[in-house]
């Protein structure tokens, strides 16, 4: 009827089938129990309920005193519309799913509705009008399914006012009485276009706001991720040629660990700020993600028109940030698509610009870099040569060398370093620099580099078994393997299963990897120490380590880098050479030269009092054969006579 119409609309408002009404209650923070879905509304509902139901006595209290009904008959009707509210309230107030109870109410209220019909003996009017009012608020709750359900209700209300009131038919009205319902007839309309328009207004707001959400960054504002392929679609369909440039900055992750998330966050809305600054009117600037954005201009001013819009970007980010109390310089690496050249659709277009700008990361940051193709062949490449690897690992298609670390005065070999190598059925022999890059980046270093420790661990246990001399082995760890939390666990459990003496085994860590937290590195390191292992600098010389650090760092060994070994004897001094060779023995560390490869080198090198070495001169690595064998006759490799020693060290020295 009229008076529970009301209740019927504001059911259907927070309650509608295809809308997610559960984003209108939150959890309690503090209880683990489900949120109840439409709590904050059930009083509403019971108020609107009260309200009709009341309104809704008077004329069914004009009809029973027009029909001489006695005090019984009253009094249930006046019970049924005064109590039933309440009773509803509070079925519903602390169910679990209030507003699915009230699809129960919304039964009861039907069997209440031809109840009424006969308690007024099925007077015309009363019954066309609470039959239709009724059968309206069901249809407008609960679709067909409860209007079916509603009229079977009314049914049984029916056949329950029957045997109470029993099945007399009262076909006149008298005028008073039919006035009485004007009210009712009348203000329906009137009442449903009103509820009608306040639910379209508030579903009209709140679609609004959904679209908003879901077209708009909740930070920055502008739009996300999920705009950005329609809108630059649409806007390929209307322009010539259009530049996505795909932005990242460099230097977010840093601000994030050192100065916090809020801070990184402020530091995101001015970055924002400034890209819409740069951008056109009609340009879209868009946050892809993280600290990752997307500019889509219409091309202009031609090759010109490529690079101003860059170059703006870069001015921009490249100038201080100020954010609270900090002075925040990010800078950006940008990479740049154009349509239609590099792509024919959206998503094209965002992946060659994305590609670009990891180009213009590796060229050093700050930068940008144009889409080429190339690129993407040398990305499809890349995930080809991922997949080979990652098989390879799980087959067991790797296999180690192992190149001897030899006493140059002596020959005495007196360790090796276990390299990794592959031969792959399709690509042939791949060369190490390249499929550690890509272990690197696609997340497998950490796996390859277990794999050479447990293999290398497993050689020396079959050269343990034949008895020969126990020979030092060093392997390499990657900057990214290091900083993984369970590595030297991992390391442990290794040693642990294949019976490796670890006073045996060295880590060679490069020193770049170590300058890039020596606090965390140092740690790490002594960690690797406290187990019993070495640990050697690799690549020594190349990562800027100043005397104090190399002093704290907790290793065994230097190595000193091939490319100051290189130049000696054709016209570099050596100068770095000695100096290394003169730390390590200031810090009481041992030193070893690697890619040495002429006589004139060793000499050089033998003067200076680094006395071991590795390189093509002595051997080139080994396979695990070939070691064996070099194991068994004794562990030694012939060195040049002494004669020769004097000569080319006379060369280097003139």
């Amino acid at each position: 009827m009229l008076w529970r119409t009301q209740s019927a609309r504001a059911l259907q408002q927070f309650h509608m089938p295809n809308e997610p009404t559960r984003l209108t209650a939150r959890p309690s923070a503090n209880r683990a129990e489900p949120p109840r879905i439409g709590a904050g509304f059930v009083r509403r509902i019971y108020l609107l309920r009260l309200f009709g139901f009341a309104i809704g006595f008077f004329p069914l209290l004009v009809l029973l005193q027009e029909q001489h009904a006695s005090l019984w008959t009253l009094a249930p009707v006046a019970i049924a519309c005064f109590g039933w509210p309440h009773l509803a309230f509070l079925s519903v107030r602390h169910a679990p799913q209030p507003l699915a109870r009230e699809r129960w109410n919304f039964i009861v209220d039907s069997i209440l509705g031809g109840w009424f019909v006969t308690a007024v003996h099925f007077a015309p009017a009363a019954t066309v009008v609470v039959f239709l009012m009724f059968a309206i608020d069901n249809m407008a709750a609960g679709g067909w399914r409860l209007f079916g359900c509603g009229l079977i209700a009314m049914a049984l209300g029916v056949g329950a006012g029957t045997l109470v009131f029993g099945a007399h038919v009262v076909s006149v009205m008298s005028t008073e009485a039919a006035v009485a319902w004007v009210p009712v007839i009348l203000g329906y309309p009137l009442v449903l276009a009103k509820t009608t328009y306040d639910v379209y207004m508030k579903l009209s707001e709140r679609s609004s706001r959904l679209r908003e959400l879901s077209e708009r960054d909740s930070l920055t504002r502008l739009s996300n991720r999920m705009t950005i392929a329609a809108k630059l679609q649409a806007e390929m369909a209307r322009a010539p040629g259009i530049d996505v440039l795909f932005i990242d900055l460099d230097a977010f992750k840093t601000v994030n660990d050192a100065l916090g998330h809020n801070i990184g966050d402020q530091l995101l809305v001015e970055v924002a700020t400034r890209l819409r600054a740069c951008a056109g009117r009609d340009d879209l600037v868009a946050r892809y993600g993280g600290d990752e954005f997307v500019i889509v201009s219409e091309t202009q001013g031609g090759s010109d028109g490529h690079h101003r819009l860059a170059d703006a970007v870069l001015a921009a980010l490249g100038s201080p940030i100020v954010v609270g109390e900090h002075e925040l310089v990010v800078g950006a690496s940008i990479g740049i698509s154009v349509f239609p050249d590099d792509g024919a659709d959206a998503e094209s277009l965002i992946r060659a610009a994305d590609m670009a700008m990891y180009t213009a990361k590796s060229r050093g940051r700050n930068c940008y870099e144009f889409y080429r193709r190339r690129m993407r062949n040398e990305a499809d490449a890349r995930l080809r040569l991922s997949g080979r690897l990652r098989k390879a690992l799980e087959s067991g298609g790797l296999h180690l060398n192992y190149q001897p670390q030899v006493d140059m005065r002596t020959g005495e070999v007196r360790g090796f370093e276990a390299l990794a190598r592959w031969h792959d059925a399709r690509y042939g022999f791949v060369s190490p620099v390249d499929f550690v890059a890509v272990a690197e980046a696609s997340g497998l270093v950490s796996q390859l580099g277990e794999w050479v420790l447990r293999a290398a661990c497993e050689q020396f246990s079959v050269w343990r078994e034949l008895q020969v001399k126990p020979v030092p082995i060093s392997v390499n760890v990657s900057p990214l393997q290091l900083q993984r939390a369970d590595i030297v666990k991992t390391f442990q459990r290794i040693i642990d299963e294949t019976g490796m003496n670890p006073a045996l085994l060295e880590l060679e860590v490069t020193e770049t990897a170590l300058m890039k937290n020596p606090q965390a590195s140092a740690r790490r390191l002594a960690e690797f120490r406290r187990i019993g292992m070495r640990v050697a600098v690799d690549d020594f010389g190349m990562g800027y380590s100043s005397l104090d650090q190399l002093r704290t760092l907790p290793v065994d060994r230097i190595k000193i880098d091939r490319a100051f070994v290189r130049g000696i004897g054709s016209g570099d001094s050596g100068a770095i050479a000695t100096a290394v060779v003169t730390l390590a023995n200031a810090f009481e560390l041992a030193v070893i030269a690697e890619g040495v490869e002429t006589h004139a080198q060793r000499a050089f090198l033998l003067e200076l009092g680094c006395h071991d070495a590795q390189g093509f001169l002595f051997s080139k690595p080994l396979d695990a054969d070939a070691t064996t064998r070099l194991l068994l006759q004794g562990a030694t490799l012939p060195v040049p006579p002494n004669a020769e020693l004097s000569g080319s060290r006379a060369r280097v020295m003139v």
